[in-house]
């Protein structure tokens, strides 16, 4: 990200300066002049797919953001015209390509490949195997990409740059991750975008924002993650919610996704005062968007894009707290299925665990936007505290409890994981 640009020295002595970085036009893709269609709903004000959300917030796993984030962080840098930053991309792509799907779900991923520079940018595009007929995507992403301020190798020299913006990154990635192994089906489509060349002018996320009006793309809105990792020491973890570059309608939804699903104190009314990241690229194209980062500016990580002057690293990732990376996932993830079900009715059903897996993952199954649910058992026919075939939702006060919260449980099989919610949302039976 190109906030509060500083000079870092040995002594990691450093200023926190609000550097406007200059922007190579001749790197900039030529603006179409396409206006973006407009969104074909009218954002929300407020969740309403909690019974969806919440349980999936529960498969948020701090060890896979750990081995995501380290593995991105392995490489020298992701620098934008090096075969380092082309590694990291196709890293991404195959990573993507591993996840399993759910039967009645396809997952496509591919590279965006950018004309003026070496990087490709990746997206990623989650739905059901059968579309719906609810209009329009959903979008959330971040740059990948590096840059290293103050190396004696150049601004293309080493750092792993954890902070800004693996820590970004690996929140999207977790949040694809979650959905696809939970059995989540999207109702609108879903993509989820890792973007070249942020550090040097959002060339890689203004090519793609102006390729989606150009051809008419409808979209609900677009959520940008940049810096999501780090807690200033002695203060409250915090999201902060940016203002400028973001539309209204957009940045009221995200705050209230943030209330509701991420855990932390939510601090608006941010700004950056230029196209500081890639949800820039959004808005300039005429789409919805919004920011949600890891702090208010005050209390950001000073040393983005900076490394010391001996070129040794200063955004490592002992600089990232994995819980506060874990928090934006979880915010992610309520954005995203928000508004991939807005306008598909209330209360569509919860996850289902089943998986299958293909680089390209399809199903010959269909799926509406919400899941089919299996026969249903007669009655209860075991304890609800012991695992074995689904239960009846209404054979029980507490099979109902449990069911409204997690429907696999009722659809498919009683499972462990449907024991231990029992003492969870259970008032007449303890396991």
């Amino acid at each position: 990200m190109q906030l509060l640009t500083v000079i870092a020295t040995v002594a990691a002595v450093a200023s926190a300066l609000r550097v406007n970085k200059p922007i190579n036009q001749a790197l900039r893709a030529p603006v179409t002049g396409a206006s973006a269609p407009p969104s074909p709903i009218t954002l929300p004000t407020a969740v309403a797919f909690q019974s969806v959300v919440n349980p999936l917030l529960t498969k948020v796993d701090n060890i896979q953001i750990t081995n995501w984030m380290t593995t991105l962080t392995q490489f020298p840098e992701r620098y934008y015209t090096s075969q380092n930053g082309v590694k990291a991309a196709n890293w991404i792509q195959s990573t993507v390509q591993a996840l399993t799907v759910p039967s009645g779900a396809k997952l496509t991923v591919s590279l965006f490949k950018h004309a003026k520079f070496a990087q490709p940018s990746v997206i990623a595009r989650y739905e059901a195997a059968t579309a719906t007929t609810l209009q329009g995507i959903v979008i959330t992403g971040s740059h990948f990409d590096t840059a290293a301020n103050g190396s004696p190798q150049g601004v293309g020299g080493p750092n792993p740059a954890a902070d800004d913006c693996a820590s970004g990154s690996v929140a999207v990635f977790e949040t694809l991750r979650v959905l696809t192994s939970n059995g989540f089906i999207p109702g609108r489509p879903i993509e989820f975008h890792w973007y070249a060349a942020e550090e040097e002018g959002l060339y890689g996320s203004h090519e793609i924002a102006n390729a989606y009006a150009a051809k008419g793309e409808k979209v609900v809105s677009y959520l940008n993650l940049d810096q999501s990792g780090y807690v200033k020491p002695g203060t409250t973890p915090q999201i902060g919610i940016f203002t400028d570059y973001c539309t209204s309608a957009a940045t009221s939804f995200v705050t209230a996704t943030a209330k509701a699903y991420s855990g932390l104190p939510v601090i608006g009314g941010q700004t950056c005062g230029y196209e500081c990241t890639d949800n820039a690229a959004w808005y300039d194209a005429g789409y919805n968007s919004a920011l949600a980062f890891e702090s208010s500016n005050a209390n950001a990580f000073p040393y983005n894009d900076q490394v010391n002057s001996d070129g040794s690293p200063l955004d490592t990732l002992d600089q990232v707290n994995v819980d506060h990376v874990a928090a934006f996932a979880k915010n992610t993830i309520g954005f995203v299925v928000e508004l991939s079900l807005a306008g598909s009715g209330p209360q569509p059903s919860s996850t289902v665990k089943t998986t299958a897996s293909s680089v390209v993952k399809t199903s010959a199954q269909t799926s509406s936007s919400v899941r089919p649910s299996s026969t249903v058992a007669p009655k209860c026919n075991h304890s609800e505290c012991t695992t074995g075939p689904l239960l009846n939702k209404g054979c029980s006060a507490c099979a109902s409890a449990v069911c409204q919260q997690d429907s696999y449980c009722c659809t498919n099989q009683w499972d462990s994981q449907c024991v231990s919610e029992v003492n969870q949302y259970c008032t007449t039976v303890q396991c």
